[in-house]
């Protein structure tokens, strides 16, 4: 064989090897990056499922101070509210006749207003009807008749409750009649704001039939028909 020709084959067979090497460094290069590139995706995949999952529980802890926070102000506000609807105990209340600026006479009807004052140092409620009764003289007891609802000069509001600041006053329409019929000697007339034993004892010089009396229900103010 001539020197030529196995040169040639000499080159031929190194060209090969450098073909098969180089083949065998880019099989191994991207082999390395695609590991890479997974290990990169499954660590961006981790990290978003990681920081959704916070996310999540942080808005889950949020709605909940949420929910805690507003039933801590509605029992705030129940709590106040309660404050302020505490009924008026009576020895903080005076009642008294006061005719308003008003004269009620009219077709044998007679009439004048029941007042009642918050004498105490807090906030109270009053409703309803008050207690009313007649004396005579050395505050011997008449029997009284009491009849709530409207009267010949006011419609009756209805009982609901007024909100009595302190030194603030309620009303009540106070009437009677004089026609001689059953009349009683008045002197005087027991007022009991709220109906229980505790009352103010007014001077109430009047005659009346039967010993009976009409009144409406307390009010913010004097309940009169315009």
């Amino acid at each position: 064989m001539s020197h030529h020709i196995l040169n040639r084959r000499i080159r031929k067979a190194g060209a090969a090897a450098l073909i098969a090497a180089a083949s065998a460094v880019a099989l191994t290069a991207c082999g390395s990056n695609d590991s890479s590139s997974d290990a990169k995706g499954s660590s961006s995949s981790h990290a978003s499922s990681a920081a959704k999952s916070s996310q999540s529980d942080a808005s889950i802890h949020s709605q909940a101070g949420n929910k805690t926070g507003k039933q801590a102000t509605a029992l705030g506000s129940g709590a106040n509210k309660t404050q302020v609807a505490s009924e008026c105990q009576p020895g903080t209340l005076r009642g008294t006749l006061d005719s308003a600026g008003t004269s009620q006479a009219e077709m044998n009807h007679r009439g004048t207003f029941l007042k009642v004052t918050n004498t105490g140092d807090e906030t109270c409620v009053i409703s309803g009807y008050a207690g009313v009764a007649l004396e005579g003289a050395g505050h011997t007891a008449i029997k009284t008749t009491a009849r709530h609802g409207s009267t010949y000069f006011a419609t009756d509001p209805g009982t609901h409750p007024i909100t009595l600041a302190p030194g603030k006053s309620a009303w009540a329409d106070l009437v009677w009649t004089t026609t001689g019929a059953g009349t009683a000697h008045a002197k005087y007339l027991q007022i009991s704001p709220t109906g229980s034993n505790s009352h103010s004892t007014v001077a109430f010089n009047h005659d009346l039939d039967n010993g009976t009396l009409s009144l409406t229900a307390w009010s913010a103010k004097p309940p009169i028909n315009g």
